[in-house]
């Protein structure tokens, strides 16, 4: 099966400049939600959301169609989100060494601002997932890719997508369950 958006990445790299504004706006809101939870920090979302699309735009021209379009848009995202990730713990063990500060609050990433105690808790919970576990996750809840499509961006086979998914659906079950109490939560 040809992805449909295959000509629309040809139409950029021609510089078409309304096939990438149908390209941003396809993309934009998912991307945005996706860095957003995967980091908790809406305008470094939206700051890395633009530079995927800076990206896209320039590396339309050589894009291979190994994938789908979608997987390849997500690939960046995550990537650039990973790199934000590492930036702040290089600048936290900068901040640490200069400060003296010490133990496993220093290592935390700042809390996300949230809308309600139960949005904090679940922001927390995914905080605390290993990067391929968070992002397995969210590409599957929020953006309801396929396991093949999550693999894809991720470089794993569908049945290490199905093993993510497991663990990252059994730690944040434990870790809201903890942070709830007796209440209980079902990740999808």
């Amino acid at each position: 099966m040809v992805d449909p958006e295959y000509a629309l990445i040809r139409a950029i790299a021609a510089g078409d400049p309304q096939a990438f504004e149908r390209l941003v706006e396809r993309y934009q809101n998912p991307l945005c939600n996706f860095v957003y939870r995967y980091l908790g920090d809406r305008a470094t979302a939206e700051d890395i959301t633009q530079e995927v699309f800076m990206r896209v735009y320039r590396f339309a021209p050589r894009f291979a169609p190994k994938a789908r379009v979608s997987s390849w848009v997500f690939q960046i995202a995550r990537n650039l989100a990973l790199n934000e990730i590492e930036r702040r713990r290089r600048e936290r063990v900068d901040q640490t060494a200069v400060n003296g500060e010490s133990g496993y609050a220093a290592w935390r990433s700042p809390a996300a601002p949230a809308s309600s105690d139960l949005e904090r808790e679940v922001m927390g919970a995914l905080r605390d997932l290993p990067e391929n576990q968070r992002a397995a996750l969210l590409l599957r809840v929020n953006e309801e890719l396929s396991y093949r499509e999550i693999g894809e961006i991720l470089g794993l086979s569908v049945q290490s997508v199905e093993s993510l998914l497991f663990r990252a659906r059994q730690q944040l079950r434990a870790s809201l369950g903890r942070r709830q109490g007796s209440r209980t939560f079902e990740p999808r």
